[in-house]
């Protein structure tokens, strides 16, 4: 796989993912909240939760334009 292909692959998965947490879509920021208690490695509340998937998504964002641009 080049380099490109894998930017451009992981910048949509970040993206994509981090929306869908930001916007709660079917309530996913809540699933990763509720499963802190049992594995003690996800953020405390639905808001950080959401938090975190924001910056996932800038971060593929700008992945993805690196990638267009020839960066």
């Amino acid at each position: 796989m080049t380099s490109q292909a894998f930017e451009l692959m992981w910048g949509t998965c970040a993206l994509v993912g981090g929306g869908v947490v930001v916007a709660n879509v079917g309530g996913l920021a809540e699933r990763f909240q509720s499963m802190s208690y049992a594995y003690r490695s996800w953020p405390a509340s639905v808001t950080t939760c959401r938090v975190i998937g924001g910056i996932f998504m800038l971060a593929g964002a700008g992945v993805l334009g690196a990638a267009a641009f020839g960066v």
